[in-house]
């Protein structure tokens, strides 16, 4: 059986509009006087408003329309008790309906730690759980003061995680469009780009893309990409030096266009590099640039693809032909 506090029947009696126009000035002030029922109203209302998608129209349905869409009629009986048990079950309803979520989903609004990563910089830090997790530049990640007993954590951007190995619970990294479930293991996950990725170095990954309900398994030294735009699905083996060269502050460009290498650059800098020639879009190039600050790397990157880098506004840099070499 539900076990359903008054507090929590007066939270939803309140989003529902089932309350007089006293009773809800009532309530009102009970809740500027009572912290435990803000808390419940507050988590009640996240829910009902963001809930995606929800068919239940906001704070003007009641409880017979709810019991009369989600529920067949049932056989004639007394007026009275009929009426009665119609609110019960639609409270019972509407409450496993908001519940089951605040339990089983656990938003991200209940989150009461928040670790962001400075732009161009990399951020490391230790879990209560001992596992450790690197952000990259501009990344954030939230989790619960609880962590311990239920290592759920939110992911936006790119992190590596180390996890602490714990049988008994999963830690599990949520994303916009993915959740990725490990017992202990080390792997990176980028969530930046249309083509999200999921890296495993050692140990074992389950992944449930969340649109298709898919569940995908990894190996070590097995990536699974997944394209936010067309749904498409690939796993393939990765070069785990070449992926997880991030974390240890060495930016590595991989013989790639100067066009398709500028998101990386511009991340791990935390600036913003514009192509001003199309013929450099396509000019292809390679190097490893371990703890260079960002005028060294220009310094560097003019000399290896000949080209020119002039500072136009904060933080934008313009590339166009080396002024040594133009027509």
């Amino acid at each position: 059986m539900l076990n359903v506090s008054q507090k929590e029947k007066k939270c939803v009696k309140y989003l529902v509009n089932e309350m007089s126009k006293a009773e809800r000035s009532v309530f009102e002030i009970e809740l500027t006087l009572d912290d435990e029922l803000l808390t419940i109203f507050k988590n009640f209302q996240i829910i009902w408003i963001s809930y995606p998608n929800s068919e239940l129209p906001k704070r003007t349905i009641s409880f017979e329309q709810i019991i009369k869409k989600y529920n067949k009629p049932e056989k004639v009986k007394p007026v009275k008790v009929f009426i009665k048990k119609k609110a019960a079950l639609s409270m019972a309803f509407l409450l496993v309906f908001c519940l089951g979520f605040y339990f089983i989903g656990m938003t991200q609004s209940e989150y009461t730690n928040h670790r962001i990563a400075p732009r161009g910089q990399r951020l490391t830090f230790i879990l209560p759980d001992s596992s450790t997790v690197i952000l990259n530049s501009g990344s954030e990640v939230k989790y619960s003061s609880d962590f311990g007993k239920q290592r759920d954590i939110w992911l936006e951007g790119e992190a590596f995680f180390k996890v602490t190995k714990n049988i008994n619970s999963p830690f599990i990294v949520h994303t916009d469009d993915f959740d990725v479930k490990v017992l202990g293991t080390e792997f990176n996950i980028n969530s930046n780009t249309i083509n999200q990725t999921v890296s495993l170095a050692k140990g074992k990954v389950n992944i449930l893309l969340k649109e298709s309900k898919d569940e995908i398994n990894l190996m070590p030294n097995e990536e699974l990409v997944w394209n936010a735009k067309t749904k498409a699905v690939i796993k393939r083996n990765f070069d785990v030096i070449k992926i997880l060269a991030w974390k240890d502050n060495i930016l590595l460009l991989d013989d790639v266009k100067f066009e398709d290498a500028l998101p990386k650059i511009n991340q791990f800098y935390g600036v913003n590099f514009v192509i001003k020639d199309s013929a450099i879009a396509n000019q292809h190039i390679k190097g490893a640039f371990k703890n260079q600050p960002i005028d060294e790397f220009i310094a560097s990157l003019e000399f290896i693809s000949d080209v020119s880098i002039t500072k136009t506004i904060q933080n934008t840099f313009e590339i166009a032909k080396s002024k040594y070499h133009e027509n």
